[in-house]
């Protein structure tokens, strides 16, 4: 009009805000409207284009066509016309008043449409899973059918792990929830079902008596471990043979019969479980379950996924399975057939394929039968052929390693592994001083005679602190070194120690070996992986061959399929591992107060002590702190872990990466360390 107001020709048609005297302006009228722009209002629909609709207050975009008018979406994602213009007179044809109606049903349609398409691909999801939930099962069924021919007919025995790693490796992932200490504490005797094949199980010696041999029968044949005609039909637990070796889970024997008896069936079998909650393990099974997890659902993966994928030999997989809820797991193996078992000292001489041992933790030098560096020579090239294997395929697909088994951050990007500028370690500087001081008291005096002479010079104590706390300070920034290069990241056991394999000798006497306890297997750092090898391993063999290690482990790791990679920085990366373990032992030095009171430690003058050397409750935790804590120390003063360290913040930080050194405060706090 004349003053400048926006008004409507005719009445408004339905969906059309009533705004004569509201709107003012003369370059354009109100979207929602689809007016011209210019002189009186005018309906534009009839042209095609976008037209904005009022429907319930909100505006709904309205796409129309010249000649077929506005499009209507379907329940599917596609589009259609409206009847009345499909059927009738089109869209161009019509006058504006009717073309205001028709639109406003289109867009009061559309509106409901997309309420309703969500709906719809909700339930199209959920059939497009449940038809690959179906797939899936039927694959699986197939495969189960397979492989119990294979058990039926007495094939052999790689056959018949090929074909149940098939079938496993087509089940859905199993996806672990975290569990809380809490949970822990008010569930660890709950009985629950399996997270794997959705059985209440056994979670120690007791249980699996009462489950008895129903319950194995059951186990064994969801498992794909024994042919569905046999069943189990006794079950006997060991008494006179008790396994205490092991930090992390309990341990037991036990022998079954079947009905069919068949001499790839094992009737001895191996029982892993979680510690029980009493006062002496209630620790260790919080570590396990709640910081470690889901530790112990990786090593009844790695039985469950890749036992016929190995280069070398582990005991034969029959059940395992694992409880969210409770945090409670069994994992059931065939026995190792040690020859000492349960014996008084070891046998004088052992025929071929007999099986040494069991050895224990940290005590090499006691129980080898031969010099260690044929030992370690043999599990350094078994952790390169399982990280070449894993390098060449032939383990798991990444994407069933990323759903099944615990990965490193990406290496790519150093925000994945927390680094910055200032200090990146677990505890402000002064809190770290004061772990460290406790361990130079611990080591220098409450335990002087278990350590070297060394630690109680005050340039050792000082060095000591120094690269403990500058290590500290680079801790973030040295892990996202250690895994940003993918040639050094592969799949390995987490601590394969002489006590994590059984040996045995052929018939022209070469060394040959198994692994177990696969606890934590996982991919990550070669290089930590391989001190992770030697870290309870006698010190003076581990530095004297530490570069034919390192020869023998590149070498192999590129025969079984790895990509080549520079042997001094491979040594570097095991030289700055040595430091991050080292501040595990650091932090543990108070609990040896736990497994051995203060006033002991004063008459305590060898590590052949019993208050030290023996197991305590069980496990061999005190001696392991005690023996890895002396090699990191040896490592720092006799291999030179602090130069190495020195070096990396040299070559690596500040000239590959352009970093200035951190300060003397960021590392040592407010006033810096002398």
């Amino acid at each position: 009009n004349q003053r400048g107001e926006w008004c409507l020709r005719t009445k408004p048609a339905f969906g059309e805000k009533e705004v004569a005297r509201a709107l003012k302006g003369r370059a354009g009228g109100p979207s929602h409207l689809g007016w011209a722009g210019v002189g009186i209002g005018v309906w534009r629909g009839s042209r095609g284009g976008s037209v904005d609709i009022d429907v319930n207050g909100a505006l709904e975009a309205l796409d129309i066509d010249p000649v077929m008018g506005p499009k209507m979406m379907t329940v599917n994602g596609t589009t259609r016309w409206l009847q009345e213009i499909e059927t009738g007179r089109k869209w161009d044809k019509r006058d504006s008043a009717d073309q205001k109606v028709l639109a406003y049903k289109a867009a009061r349609a559309n509106v409901d449409m997309r309420g309703s398409m969500v709906e719809y691909q909700k339930q199209a999801a959920a059939r497009a899973e449940d038809e690959d939930r179906r797939g899936a099962e039927q694959k699986v069924n197939a495969l189960r059918r397979e492989l119990n021919d294979i058990l039926a007919i007495g094939g052999s025995e790689r056959s018949a792990k090929e074909a149940r790693c098939r079938m496993e490796l087509t089940r859905p992932p199993v996806l672990w929830k975290r569990v809380t200490r809490e949970q822990v504490l008010a569930g660890h005797a709950k009985r629950a079902p399996g997270l794997i094949y959705g059985l209440e199980f056994p979670f120690n010696e007791d249980l699996l008596a009462e489950f008895g041999a129903e319950w194995l029968t059951k186990a064994f044949h969801a498992a794909g471990t024994l042919e569905l005609s046999n069943r189990v039909r006794a079950v006997m637990l060991e008494t006179e043979i008790k396994i205490y070796a092991g930090n992390n889970a309990g341990k037991f024997l036990f022998e079954v019969v079947y009905e069919k008896p068949n001499p790839k069936l094992h009737t001895k079998l191996f029982a892993k479980v979680p510690f029980q909650m009493t006062k002496e393990t209630q620790s260790d099974r919080v570590s396990s379950s709640v910081m470690k997890q889901p530790m112990d659902l990786h090593e009844i993966n790695t039985y469950r996924l890749m036992e016929a994928s190995f280069p070398m030999q582990t005991p034969k997989y029959y059940f395992g399975d694992i409880s969210c809820e409770t945090s409670n797991f069994i994992l059931i193996t065939a026995r190792i057939p040690y020859a000492d078992i349960g014996a008084n000292g070891f046998t004088n001489t052992l025929q071929p394929f007999e099986v040494e041992g069991p050895y224990d933790k940290c005590k090499d030098s006691l129980q080898l039968r031969s010099p260690p560096k044929e030992y370690y020579m043999l599990l350094v090239k078994t952790s390169a052929k399982i990280a070449g294997f894993d390098k060449a395929g032939k383990m798991l697909s990444p994407e069933m390693m990323k759903a099944t088994m615990q990965a490193p951050p990406d290496g790519s990007d150093p925000a994945n592994f927390g680094c910055k500028d200032g200090n990146s370690g677990q505890f402000p500087p002064d809190v770290l001083k004061g772990h460290l001081q406790n361990c130079i008291t611990f080591v220098a005096e409450t335990a002087r005679p278990l350590f070297p002479d060394f630690v109680a010079e005050e340039s050792f104590q000082e060095k000591f602190i120094n690269t403990m706390m500058t290590w500290s300070a680079y801790s973030a920034e040295l892990q996202y070194y250690l895994h940003s290069d993918p040639a050094y990241v592969g799949l390995g056991h987490s601590n394969l120690n002489s006590d994590n394999a059984y040996f045995w000798r052929g018939d022209q006497g070469e060394l040959d070996c198994g692994i177990i306890d696969w606890g934590g297997f996982a991919s990550g750092s070669l290089g930590h992986k391989m001190w992770w090898c030697f870290n309870c391993s006698d010190f003076d063999q581990f530095r004297s061959f530490l570069d034919e290690y390192v020869d023998a482990f590149v070498a192999t790791y590129v025969e079984y399929g790895g990509p080549q990679v520079d042997k001094e920085t491979f040594k570097t990366h095991v030289l700055l591992t040595t430091l991050g373990n080292c501040m595990f032992m650091v932090l543990a030095v108070p609990d040896c107060f736990r497994m051995c009171a203060r006033k002991e430690w004063d008459s305590i003058t060898s590590r052949q002590d019993p208050r030290v050397a023996n197991n305590v409750n069980g496990k061999s935790t005190l001696r392991t702190t005690l023996h890895v804590l002396n090699n990191c120390i040896r490592v720092l003063e006799e291999m030179g872990s602090d130069e190495a360290l020195k070096t990396w913040i040299k070559e690596v930080w500040v000239c590959r990466w352009g970093k200035t050194p951190k300060s003397q405060a960021a590392i040592f706090g407010a006033v810096p360390h002398a």
